[in-house]
């Protein structure tokens, strides 16, 4: 099975083994983005969490920590990307799949989630990616 990673589901791998195992089977795919995003967000704002005892806390890695862990994240998955031909080929049909906006991230990332035969797009943000995407997966 291959999986594309969102972003939003890596950062859920990050902060919970359950998802992180995922890792262990199959082919897995992602945009070189999700690194800098990732990086942006959990050396940034981080995320909220509640732990085993429904304390919630908010975490936030280091400049190393986040490297390390992509690193390691990134031996497991390949990167693929859109040439500007297939990306300007995608802008001219958004107006026929109803995206505009900054809805045009999640549009780009289902388009490489096709290119690379994706049985599924993981992503915690599910909504975003309707009509956009088959079989798009909570983490």
């Amino acid at each position: 099975m291959r999986t594309y990673w969102d972003t939003s589901a890596a950062i859920n791998a990050a902060v919970s083994p359950q998802v992180l195992r995922r890792l262990r089977t199959g082919d897995h795919t992602a945009r070189l983005h999700l690194l800098a995003e990732f990086f942006a967000t959990m050396t940034g704002r981080g995320v909220q969490i509640t732990d085993e005892a429904g304390k919630t806390k908010r975490v936030r890695f280091s400049q190393m920590e986040c490297a390390d862990w992509l690193k390691a994240f990134a031996r497991k998955v390949q990167f693929e990307e859109l040439t500007k031909d297939e990306a300007l080929e995608a802008l001219e049909k958004t107006q026929s799949v109803g995206v505009q906006g900054g809805r045009i991230y999640d549009y780009w990332h289902a388009r490489v989630a096709e290119k690379v035969n994706a049985d599924e797009l993981i992503t915690r943000n599910t909504r975003d990616f309707q009509d956009l995407a088959k079989n798009v997966q909570w983490p």
